[in-house]
């Protein structure tokens, strides 16, 4: 008898088997990566270019110099000496060759060729000029003319004098180096050279400075002791008046002025030896007197250029004058001597003198 239960377990086993194959694991497909690629960029280009430097290399090759290359981060001013303090002679854009020639003690400025400067060189901060690491660059001696000088030790105001009530004329930085000048009696002042002042000076605190040779250095605005005088008498100070130039001048008229009093002093042979007054009338007669202590002093009146009248301090002299004259009062010291004056002018009504 067929056993027709196992012929149809056998065919559904092969049935199921024609789908099978020998690897039961599904494929993952690998992911893909893009790496970005961003355009090539040019080197940064000099928005400035230094002077040529022909004539500032033939100094150099003449002197011997070492000449190291440098290029600058940032645009610097060119100066005449190392510091702030100096004046300008130009600028250096960014990114610009420089030949450095040298640099002063501290290292914080290097010397330049530089076309523009009378002498070929100038300076410029140190920190802005980048230089291969390890260079070797000579020390430049930058001593002050005057013989003393100072290294700021942090940023300080200049000021018009010795004092914080003064004009702010600007401001130095570290490592500035400046030429010291002066110094105030006190001591907490120094006067240093200056470009931007209008007189080339300006102060600074000396705390902020560390300063070199100043006790040599004169005291500026200090009071100056005079040699003492032999002799008891005082001396008439030159006011610098004269004919040309009186001490005083007058016109008398009928409506207006009709006295004039003076004060004054002379003294000779040092001193003001004489003065001289004007006055004008519109005729009548004048009356004229001098009073001092002492009769050394002389008087002279003079018209047109010449001395019509004299008379010794004390005396009381009348003249007639005629309308519209011009006339000069001379007061002299006669001899060796100071003396002190008051002279009275006055028109009285007119009226004939012998």
């Amino acid at each position: 008898m067929v056993n027709y239960k196992l012929i149809f377990l056998l065919l559904a086993s092969v049935l199921l088997c024609a789908g099978c194959t020998g690897d039961m694991t599904p494929a993952i497909a690998e992911p893909v990566f893009f790496t970005a690629t961003l355009p090539p960029t040019s080197a940064p280009q000099a928005t400035q270019t230094i002077a040529p430097l022909a004539p500032t290399l033939a100094i150099a090759e003449t002197a011997g110099l070492i000449l190291v290359e440098g290029m600058t981060t940032t645009q610097v001013n060119v100066r005449v000496e190392p510091s702030t303090a100096s004046a300008s002679l130009g600028l250096v854009g960014i990114f610009v060759k420089v030949q450095v020639s040298g640099r002063d003690a501290s290292g914080s400025w290097f010397q330049i060729l530089y076309a523009e400067s009378p002498t070929g060189t100038g300076w410029v901060r140190a920190e802005y000029v980048q230089v291969n690491s390890g260079v070797e660059i000579r020390p430049v001696d930058v001593s002050p003319a005057s013989g003393a000088g100072g290294v700021v030790l942090q940023k300080v105001n200049v000021r018009s004098g010795a004092g914080v009530d003064y004009e702010l004329l600007g401001v130095l930085n570290s490592n500035d180096l400046v030429s010291i000048t002066g110094r105030d009696s006190g001591g907490g002042w120094l006067q240093i050279e200056f470009a931007a002042a209008p007189d080339g000076k300006g102060w600074v605190t000396s705390e902020f400075v560390r300063a070199v040779g100043v006790e040599n250095l004169p005291l500026i605005g200090a009071a100056v002791e005079l040699e003492p005088l032999d002799r008891a008498q005082p001396l008439a100070v030159q006011d610098g008046d004269s004919m040309q130039s009186p001490l005083a001048v007058t016109v008398f008229s009928v409506t207006g002025s009709r006295a004039l009093q003076v004060q004054g002093d002379v003294s000779a042979p040092d001193g003001d030896a004489e003065d001289w007054v004007q006055f004008k009338s519109n005729g009548g007669v004048v009356v004229i007197e001098a009073a001092c202590p002492q009769s050394a002093m002389r008087v002279e009146v003079w018209n047109a250029g010449a001395s019509v009248k004299r008379f010794s301090c004390g005396e009381r002299v009348t003249m007639n004058v005629a309308a519209d004259s011009g006339f000069f009062i001379r007061l002299v010291q006669d001899e060796a001597g100071y003396t002190r004056y008051v002279l009275k002018l006055e028109v009285l009504p007119y009226e004939t003198i012998d």
